[in-house]
């Protein structure tokens, strides 16, 4: 908030207002005031409250450093807020509701503009969320026909090895059960699509959802990585690159969401 500094002690007032109307962010507030009279002399009153701080001062430092000297004229003029218009004594109050009246509106107009730019926001990322949906059931669609394949080739070698009686059979059994698991993706693709849901459902809330909407895609694009390790398959491996990418685009815009 940059004020002239008649009006300083208006900065609280100025500031419990924007913060009502926006919760992260940063907004600047300027305020100038013009004289309306139209000779830069008339109305110019001494402000004597500050003149009269000003001279206590000067001679609390003259006494207390036994500084020589008479005080003059020049000395007090080093100091900027010696004369005030006579409009800010008489209408202080009058101003306030000036300002106050102008800042509202502004801030009803900011307000509308965000919402206006929200309904388009809400579209884009609801489109960019879907995608994601269905860029994660073509995961799932590669992961379960490759969960098969393999497992028919475990299956093929189990049966080679325990006909030779390399190994135990039970043991082995457990030993190609947690492999598959390893290369299974089923709940890592889950719960990246309760992700998307709960992204999608937090954007219709009433209340400022821009750190959860973070959060949740942190969560996703913790859940892209762990498919990418787990999934050894190129297709696979493309489309987690295209998922992560589609979510740092999301990230951009949620950067603009209260």
């Amino acid at each position: 908030v940059k004020l002239p500094k008649q009006i300083f002690h208006l900065e609280h007032e100025i500031k419990s207002m924007v913060k009502d109307f926006a919760m992260r962010g940063k907004i600047n507030v300027f305020v100038n005031l013009k004289s309306l009279n139209s000779d830069g002399v008339n109305g110019l009153q001494i402000n004597d409250e500050s003149v009269t701080s000003y001279l206590q001062l000067l001679k609390r430092l003259k006494k207390k450093y036994k500084l020589y000297g008479k005080l003059r004229l020049d000395h007090l003029l080093a100091f900027s807020d010696l004369f005030i218009y006579e409009e800010d004594i008489l209408f202080r109050d009058q101003i306030w509701e000036a300002i106050k009246e102008t800042l509202d509106r502004a801030l009803n107009n900011f307000t509308q503009m965000r919402k206006d730019e929200g309904v388009e926001l809400e579209r884009d990322l609801s489109e960019r969320i879907l995608q994601l949906d269905e860029k994660v059931n073509r995961i799932e669609q590669i992961s379960l026909a490759r969960h098969d394949e393999e497992l028919e080739k475990l299956k093929q070698r189990v049966a080679e090895i325990v006909k030779i009686g390399i190994v135990d059979e039970t043991r082995l059994e457990t030993e190609v059960a947690f492999l598959m698991n390893r290369i299974d993706v089923t709940e890592e693709c889950v719960r990246f699509k309760s992700h998307n849901k709960l992204f999608l459902s937090s954007m219709n809330s009433d209340e400022a959802v821009g750190r959860k909407l973070n959060f949740l895609l942190q969560e996703m694009t913790r859940e892209a990585n762990t498919i990418g390790s787990k999934a050894n398959h190129a297709d696979i491996s493309h489309l987690v690159v295209e998922i992560k990418e589609e979510i740092e685009k999301i990230r951009e815009q949620v950067q603009n969401i209260e």
